[in-house]
C-alpha cells in the first residue's frame, strides 16, 4: 500500500515540476539520483475547508507559512533538506547560518539543511523560513511559496548544500551563507496538507491596504441671490406723517405738524371748495339783478 502511495506521490511530483518550467532555469532542482526516501511535502490545513490554508498579510510583513515534511517511508531519514524558492515581491528576511542564499533575476532561493531524524510516519516543519513581503508589495506579485524535501544523504551525494545553492544563483553569481541563529524544524501545531510529494506549494495573499477614505459630499450651503430687489429707499422730501392718535409722553394728543404730500391734499381741496363758493355767489348775484317787481 505504502508503495502505491508513493507511486502516486511520484505522479504528482512529476506533474509539478512540469508546472514549475516557467520559473528561470535556476529554479529546477539539480540532477541527481533517486532520493532513497520518502518524503512528502505539506502545509497547515484550513479549518474551514480543509484545504491548504493560504497565508494572508500585509506589505512588509512577516509571512508566517508552514513549510512541512511527513516521512511516508517505513525507515527513518537521518537528517533533511529544504529547498525554498520566492518570487518577485517576496524576499528573505532573513538568513540563518545553517542556509545559503542565491539570488536569479527576480527569484530568491534558499537551501537550509537540518540533523534532525524523521521518523516513518511523523512531520517536522519551519515556519515562516524568514519569507516577508515587499514594503510596497503589489497582489499581483504575491505567489506561493514552493519547498522541496531531500534527505541529507541524497544533497550530500550531490555536492552539498553550497554547492546545489551556487547551481541556483544566477550567473555570474555565487550562493551566500546566512548569519543569523540557525532554523530550525519543529512538530507543526496541525495536520499538514497537500501531501502528494517531496515538492511542496504555501499560498500567500496580500491584505491590500485601503486607497484612502471616500471623500464626503459636501452639503451645499444656502447663496443670497444677487438678482432680489432692495427694499426702495424713502426720499429725502417725502415725510411720513405720524398716527392721529399718537400722543407724547404724558398722554396728550400731539405729534408733528402734518406736511408734504397730505398738506398738498388738504390745500388742494380747500381751493376747489372756495371756487365753488364764488360760482355759486356769482349766479346768485346775477339773479337778483334781474327780478323784476
Amino acid at each position: 500500500m505504502t508503495i502505491r502511495r508513493y507511486a502516486i506521490a511520484a505522479a504528482s511530483t512529476t506533474i509539478l515540476s512540469i508546472g514549475l518550467a516557467a520559473l528561470p532555469a535556476s529554479a529546477a532542482p539539480a540532477p541527481s539520483s533517486p532520493d532513497s526516501a520518502k518524503l512528502a511535502a505539506g502545509t497547515l490545513k484550513d479549518p474551514q475547508t480543509g484545504g491548504n490554508r493560504k497565508y494572508v498579510v500585509g506589505q512588509g510583513e512577516d509571512v508566517p507559512a508552514v513549510l512541512g515534511v511527513t516521512n511516508i517511508g517505513n525507515a527513518p531519514v537521518k537528517g533533511l533538506v529544504v529547498q525554498v524558492r520566492v518570487l518577485n515581491d517576496l524576499d528573505f528576511t532573513k538568513k540563518y547560518d545553517n542556509c545559503w542564499y542565491a539570488v536569479d533575476s527576480n527569484q530568491e532561493t534558499a537551501w537550509c539543511g537540518f540533523t534532525d531524524e524523521l521518523a516513518p510516519g511523523a512531520s517536522l516543519a519551519v515556519t515562516g523560513a524568514g519569507i516577508s513581503t515587499k514594503p510596497d508589495a503589489s497582489a499581483d506579485k504575491i505567489s506561493s511559496i514552493v519547498h522541496q524535501w531531500f534527505s541529507k544523504e541524497n544533497v550530500d551525494e550531490r555536492g552539498g548544500l553550497q554547492a546545489l545553492a551556487d547551481i541556483s544563483a544566477g550567473q555570474g553569481t555565487k550562493a551566500v551563507r546566512g548569519t543569523g541563529d540557525p532554523l530550525t524544524l519543529t512538530t507543526p501545531s496541525g495536520p499538514l496538507g497537500g501531501l502528494g510529494g517531496p515538492i511542496g506549494f504555501a499560498g500567500v495573499g496580500l491584505n491590500t491596504p485601503p486607497t484612502g477614505e471616500p471623500t464626503p459630499t459636501a452639503t451645499p450651503t444656502a447663496t443670497p441671490s444677487t438678482t432680489a430687489t432692495p427694499a426702495a429707499t424713502p426720499s429725502a422730501s417725502t415725510t411720513i406723517a405720524p398716527s392721529a392718535n399718537s400722543g407724547g409722553a404724558s398722554g396728550e394728543g400731539g405729534g408733528l405738524p402734518v406736511t408734504g404730500a397730505a398738506s398738498m391734499s388738504v390745500a388742494g381741496v380747500g381751493g376747489a371748495l372756495l371756487l365753488l363758493g364764488g360760482a355759486g355767489y356769482l349766479i346768485a348775484r346775477r339773479r337778483r339783478t334781474r327780478f323784476v317787481a
